[in-house]
């Protein structure tokens, strides 16, 4: 059922931060003190910027810009060339700026049904946030949309950016053993050109280490695809597990979810939460996709200090 969330605005938690989002601030070295300076120095430097909106709608632009702080490693200047390129996404990938309501568009839809897209609410090591992505078994390739996983991870980039960012990292889980050479097909390479370029500096997510388990026969096709788009950090950061119990040896199981042994919720509840979580804020993601708008060309978007790493 549709709850219609009141994203008129956000703000920041009042009273002390939970106990994930401080200790996600305390490993980067984040201090009230710092923020304060920080968050006022990014606020300037969008005063100063006359194609770059000041005030963020729907949300406490302090709030924000702490969050879009965190995730850019606590370094101002990373923030400020990720932040030009976040507000002109809608000229670098105009595909993914689109309708991203997972009840409207027929491919959100499609793919909602296709893949498990699963993030694991508690917080491991080194505040380090599990995510596993996996092709349901029991639907047709044809049904997978890349473009609107695009979507959907913009989306759940949006509402960490205006909740707060838990941890300063993630892990990434690719279970393989349901995926085709038809789901392989499906992706376009200018798309994923763009998506590592852009999107991925916009939403600058910390990977700190992808973990590719049940590898399938066409695993070297795989790696033929994405590698190329990779930063050779993040390349090194890939482990492709030829049994589950290497895995555990990176990821305890009392972390996973109960499909594969451990206490979490299973793969499709995770899912599905997040599912009815872009629903819910369907309103606020609407004010974020006018945030968005068009600004100037003139700048230098492929400044590579902005990278994810």
């Amino acid at each position: 059922m549709t709850r219609t969330l009141n994203c008129t605005y956000i703000n920041r938690p009042i009273g002390p931060l939970a106990d994930d989002v401080a200790n996600a601030r305390r490993l980067l070295g984040m201090t009230d003190e710092s923020i304060r300076r920080d968050v006022r120095e990014l606020r300037q430097w969008l005063n100063d910027e006359p194609d770059l909106p000041n005030t963020f709608e729907g949300v406490d632009t302090d709030w924000w810009l702490e969050n879009y702080l965190t995730i850019n490693k606590n370094q101002v200047d990373r923030a400020k060339a990720n932040l030009r390129v976040y507000f002109q996404l809608r000229n670098l990938i105009p595909e993914v700026m689109g309708n991203r309501n997972p009840e409207t568009d027929r491919y959100m839809i499609q793919t909602y049904n296709s893949v498990l897209i699963s993030l694991v609410p508690t917080i491991m090591d080194k505040s380090r946030k599990l995510v596993i992505f996996k092709h349901r078994a029991d639907v047709p390739a044809s049904n997978y949309h890349p473009v609107a996983v695009v979507k959907q991870s913009i989306c759940i980039g949006e509402i960490l950016f205006a909740e707060g960012f838990d941890h300063t990292s993630c892990v990434i889980v690719f279970d393989l053993g349901t995926f085709r050479l038809n789901h392989l097909v499906r992706y376009p390479i200018g798309l994923l050109r763009r998506f590592f370029f852009y999107v991925w500096k916009a939403y600058p997510e910390r990977v700190a280490q992808i973990h590719i388990i049940n590898p399938p026969n066409i695993l070297s096709a795989v790696m033929a695809l994405f590698k190329p788009f990779l930063k050779s950090k993040i390349r090194k950061r890939i482990i492709v597990h030829q049994n589950f119990e290497s895995l555990l040896e990176h990821v305890p199981l009392k972390y996973l979810p109960k499909d594969y042994g451990g206490e979490s919720l299973s793969l499709i509840e995770l899912h599905e939460q997040w599912r009815q979580k872009v629903i819910d804020y369907q309103p606020y993601l609407n004010i974020c996709l006018d945030r968005q708008r068009n600004v100037g060309q003139n700048k230098n978007t492929s400044d590579s200090s902005g990278s994810n790493n």
